[in-house]
C-alpha cells in the first residue's frame, strides 16, 4: 500500500524499490497492479494455498483433544503426540481426512511445536501440591515476617565421573563418542541452600563431601552435614532460619529432630511428597549439571574443584537465583514503602 502511494506521486518502480527495500522485481508487479485496477489491486488476498477444512470451532475442539494426551484417546503404550496420530485423531472426531504434512502444519497453526517432555511422577499428589502452595507457603512467610529471619530452601545432589549428555557439533552420518568412566570410582556429594529474605540479596551456601570407591563406606550425606550446612547459613545472615526441605530420610531422622530442637532460631517446613518443582535448589543443580555435560574422565578432586567453581560463580549472580526462584512459582512478599 505504501507503494502504491508512491505511485500516485509519479516515483519509478526503481526508486520504489530502494525506498522500501524491495526487489525491483517485486516493485514492477505492484507497479503493473496498480496500472491495472488502483491501489485495491494491493490488498492481501490472505494467505495463499488452499483453506483449512476445519471450522474455527473444530480447530478449538482438536487443541483441547491435544492437551489431553494420547493416552485418553487410546494410544495408552506411550505418551507421545506423532503427526501420524494427530491426522488419525481428525478423521475419527471431525471426519476429514489429513495427510501427515498436513497435519503437521495445522499443529503449527495451533501453536504447538515438537519438545522434549518434563517427567512427573506419576504418585505426585496434585492436590497436596497446591494446597502446599496456597495454605503452608502463606504460613511459611507469616512465620518469617514474625522473625524477620530468612526462608531457606535445601536439597542435596551427587555427581560422578560419568557426566551427563549434551548436545555438541558432528559430522553427519557419525554420532560422536564421549570418553566416561566405567568403573565405580567414587562420588561426590553436594547439599546447597538459597537464602531469601525480602530487600536483601539473594545468597547460596553450599557443602561438598567426596566418597571414594569402597564397600563398607557412606555414600550419602549425614545428619550432621546438613546441619553444619544450617548453622553456617545462620551465622552468614545472622538471622532466624526458616527451612523449607524434602522429606529425605535424613531429613526426618530422629537424629535429625533432635538436632532441630536444639536450635531455637530454626523453624523446619516439609514439601509435599514428589514436588522438586517446588524447591529453587533444583534449578542450581540442573544449570550446574547441564555446564558439566560430556565432561573428559578426570580424577574426583578435579571433579570436586569443577563443581564448587560452578557454585562460586552463582554465589555472585543473585538475580540468576532469584529466576530459580520464580521458576517455582512461589512468590516472595516484598516489604512495603512507608
Amino acid at each position: 500500500m505504501q507503494a502504491g502511494e508512491l505511485f500516485e506521486q509519479k516515483i519509478t518502480p526503481p526508486e520504489v524499490a530502494r525506498r522500501l527495500r524491495v526487489s525491483v522485481k517485486s516493485a514492477y508487479q505492484w507497479h503493473q497492479l496498480w496500472r491495472a485496477d488502483g491501489v485495491q489491486a494491493l490488498a492481501s488476498r490472505g494467505p495463499s494455498g488452499s483453506r483449512c477444512r476445519l471450522s474455527p470451532r473444530c480447530l478449538e475442539k482438536l487443541a483441547v483433544y491435544l492437551e489431553q494426551g494420547p493416552a485418553a484417546h487410546g494410544w495408552v503404550e506411550d505418551q507421545v503426540w506423532t503427526a501420524s496420530r494427530v491426522a488419525t485423531l481428525i478423521g475419527r472426531k471431525f471426519h476429514v481426512s489429513y495427510r501427515v504434512s498436513g497435519a503437521t502444519r495445522l499443529m503449527h497453526r495451533l501453536g504447538f511445536s515438537p519438545q522434549v517432555p518434563a517427567r512427573r511422577v506419576a504418585e505426585r499428589d496434585k492436590s497436596a501440591v497446591a494446597g502446599w502452595k496456597e495454605a503452608t507457603w502463606a504460613e511459611v512467610k507469616r512465620v518469617r515476617a514474625a522473625c524477620g529471619g530468612s526462608i531457606c530452601f535445601e536439597d542435596e545432589a551427587g555427581f560422578t565421573r560419568r557426566p551427563p549428555r549434551g548436545r555438541t557439533w558432528g559430522r553427519r552420518g557419525r554420532t560422536p563418542v564421549v570418553t566416561v568412566s566405567g568403573r565405580r570410582s567414587g562420588r561426590l556429594s553436594v547439599a546447597g541452600l538459597i537464602a531469601l529474605r525480602p530487600g536483601s540479596r539473594t545468597r547460596l551456601s553450599h557443602r561438598l563431601r567426596t566418597h571414594p570407591a569402597g564397600k563398607g563406606t557412606r555414600r550419602s550425606m549425614s545428619e550432621r552435614d546438613f546441619i553444619a550446612l544450617i548453622d553456617g547459613i545462620h551465622q552468614l545472615v545472622r538471622a532466624p532460619i526458616v527451612l523449607v526441605w524434602d522429606r529425605l530420610n535424613t531429613h526426618v531422622s530422629r537424629r535429625m529432630r533432635d538436632l532441630i530442637a536444639e536450635r531455637a532460631w530454626l523453624t523446619v517446613f516439609l514439601l509435599p511428597a514428589y514436588s522438586p518443582d517446588l524447591n529453587p535448589v533444583e534449578w542450581v543443580w540442573a544449570h550446574v549439571k547441564r555446564s558439566l555435560a560430556n565432561l573428559a574422565v578426570m580424577a574426583l578432586d578435579r571433579l570436586e574443584t569443577l563443581v564448587r567453581n560452578r557454585l562460586k560463580r552463582l554465589q555472585y549472580r543473585p538475580h540468576t537465583l532469584d529466576g530459580f526462584r520464580a521458576g517455582t512459582g512461589l512468590t516472595l512478599d516484598t516489604p512495603t514503602s512507608p
